[in-house]
């Protein structure tokens, strides 16, 4: 069994003890290409991967060994590097969960740097990143394989005609299509390498992008170091082995998929089963998910809370899931209600846990053989710092002690390199050049990552995240954590998702509103929803002034809940009121709410035609008690410009 059976995380001593001795006398590999060598030398006959045609229950299946994915990873190197690509360069896949999306990630790690980019993004930004990234070579399905991606291929060899572009999947050839099928030219690669790289482990190995869909993405650099760092950690917290299968339900453009479902669990010699080209948002996968399990039989099953909340709700034999030995949450709070109901029905625990782009997956996780305790994320991984604090300035102004809500800040090995565009490091780094906080014995010191995440440590070393900085909603004097508003609806038996933001106030700021998607077959009314609040919620100010039913809660690319799309939804709402108080409640108007270079978030109030001086003037004055920068245009601003 490729796995140390000596080493374990149930408390801070543990982690300790393992701390005890450098890094490298648990993981002696430095680069990603040596994980993938080394496991293909001691479990090459098992399957590394096992890729689900359809979402069918009794869909066909295509396997990979180990062996097979380390000889096609230096094939898909040798290609890549025939293309152009070079260590200074990107190879960018616009792929989905597909085997050849791991082969060409490994070989774009032995030849370059790898570069997956969400392929739901707009053209825009996608040539954005690329820009960015200075990409080589882009990757992208075929449209038999993945329909919709192909035709932004088309946007970005307009405005990029020297990138190569090679086609993944489908028939060999098709005439309809000029660009080189990558398995034709893989399977004619050699199976050495045809160049010659030593690689460092502070090299970047990869490139990924944080930010949402709406907003331009930023690029962090994550390293080889970072990277084995990640990989050895994530297995060790879920007692990751070659005995092992794991269900691959997360796109690979994000670090769960990535990374944490991705690399750490291949590096123990575990297989995983990926759940179709489009994973957990296949909504076929979601309805046959236990029959699923049943036959795949994992034993670990990582998932988003939204995955979660979904599959609980699709029937199942207690027999379907006798193999499961965890459930494995993160990307987003889950909701203590589902993790609940979770454990309930598999009888095991459900691990949550907590990272970030900028850390290449997990940074902390609870416990799998010591205390879970839900609603936490659980303790710091090994080699990983964590402390909350108080920030000023760019500065740590005081440790805070057990209990006390602050900044959460990491560093250590996992920590990224940084943007690519240093104007994104902005505010991204904490000093601490009074040496306030503590250094661990192992620790190399220096800037310390601010996660942007609030939370608290308990005494015992679990860390319990209260929302992200930005996500509190401040209601005059009340500062409201959206969690205790998101917590409680989850209780509500008819609630499914939900998720409160800040809605622009004049007279508080901001008030709170909450948005909820209901369980199949279910019916009930916002205000009925906003009753059992004020009943069940202990802090008066945190009761939602409205909640909305929505037929289908706006999604991430990875199905968390997209925040941003309901905060622009609310400040149109509350803008889209206040401009027909002013003008007569049956005004048409038409308010759009989008990000803005240097306002954040900037709103625009276009006004009926005919609108008179003196109206225009009142809606100016009814939108200037607004935080929220706004414009307000008329028809005669549009015509004339």
């Amino acid at each position: 069994m490729i796995r140390r059976r000596d080493i374990r995380l149930r408390d801070l001593a543990d982690i300790a003890a393992v701390e005890a001795v450098p890094f490298e006398t648990h993981e002696p590999e430095s680069t990603v290409p040596a994980l993938i060598a080394r496991i293909a030398r001691h479990v090459p006959a098992r399957a590394a991967l096992r890729f689900l045609e359809h979402g069918a229950a009794d869909a066909p299946v295509r396997d990979l060994s180990f062996a097979a994915l380390d000889r096609h990873r230096i094939q898909a190197a040798n290609v890549l590097h025939g293309a152009g690509l070079r260590p200074d360069g990107a190879a960018a896949l616009l792929l989905p969960i597909l085997p050849e999306t791991f082969e060409l990630m490994f070989g774009a790690h032995s030849a370059g740097i790898a570069c997956p980019i969400n392929f739901l993004l707009e053209p825009g930004h996608i040539i954005t990143l690329l820009r960015q990234a200075r990409a080589r070579v882009l990757c992208a399905p075929d449209p038999d394989v993945f329909p919709g991606v192909w035709e932004k291929v088309a946007a970005v060899r307009a405005a990029l005609p020297d990138i190569a572009v090679l086609r993944v999947g489908g028939p060999p050839l098709r005439g309809d299509i000029d660009a080189p099928h990558y398995e034709t030219l893989r399977d004619r690669a050699p199976d050495a390498l045809v160049f010659d790289r030593a690689i460092a482990p502070e090299e970047v190995a990869a490139l990924m992008h944080t930010g949402g869909t709406t907003s331009a993405p930023k690029l962090a650099r994550h390293t080889h170091r970072g990277l084995v760092a990640t990989a050895w950690t994530n297995a060790e917290a879920l007692h990751l082995s070659d005995a092992d299968t794991l269900f691959a339900g997360l796109p690979p453009f994000h670090v769960g998929g990535a990374y944490c479902g991705g690399l750490a669990p291949l590096s123990r010699g575990a297989t995983l089963v990926m759940l179709t080209a489009a994973g957990m948002r296949n909504p076929d996968v979601v309805r046959n998910y236990w029959r699923l399990v049943a036959r795949f039989r994992p034993t670990v099953l990582p998932m988003v809370p939204t995955s979660w909340a979904a599959t609980m709700q699709v029937p199942c034999d207690p027999a379907d899931h006798a193999g499961v030995r965890a459930g494995n949450v993160g990307g987003a709070p889950m909701p203590v209600a589902v993790a609940e109901g979770a454990q309930a029905r598999l009888g095991v625990p459900v691990i949550e846990g907590w990272g970030m782009t900028e850390l290449h997956g997990f940074g902390t996780m609870n416990p799998i053989d010591g205390d879970v305790r839900l609603g936490s994320v659980g303790l710091r991984l090994p080699y990983v710092e964590l402390i909350v604090a108080e920030v000023a300035e760019g500065r740590i102004a005081r440790v805070l002690p057990p209990g006390t809500i602050g900044h959460v800040l990491v560093r250590g090995r996992q920590v990224f390199a940084g943007y690519v565009d240093p104007a994104h490091d902005r505010g991204t780094w904490v000093e601490d050049a009074d040496g306030i906080a503590p250094r661990a014995p192992w620790s190399a010191g220096g800037r310390w990552l601010d996660t942007g995440d609030l939370g608290r440590l308990d005494a015992d070393g679990y860390v319990w995240l209260t929302g992200r900085a930005k996500d509190l909603i401040i209601r005059g004097a009340h500062n409201i954590d959206p969690q205790l508003i998101e917590e409680a609806l989850h209780r509500h038996p008819a609630v499914q998702a939900a998720a409160a933001v800040g809605r622009p106030d004049r007279h508080a700021g901001e008030m709170p509103v909450a948005y909820v998607q209901l369980r199949p077959g279910m019916a009930t009314e916002g205000e009925a929803l906003r009753a059992y609040l004020r009943e069940t919620l202990e802090e008066r100010a945190a009761v939602p002034a409205a909640v909305t039913v929505v037929e289908q809660m706006p999604l991430t690319g990875v199905g968390k809940i997209f925040k941003p799309a309901l905060r622009a939804l609310a400040a149109r709402e509350a803008l889209t009121a206040a401009t027909r108080e002013a003008l007569g409640p049956g005004a048409v108007v038409e308010v759009d709410v989008g990000p803005h270079p240097a306002h954040g978030t900037l709103a625009t109030v276009r006004l009926p035609p005919g609108t008179d001086v003196g109206a225009r003037a009142a809606v100016e004055a009814a939108l200037a008690g607004f935080t929220l920068r706004s414009v307000v245009l008329s028809s005669d601003d549009l015509s004339g410009g």
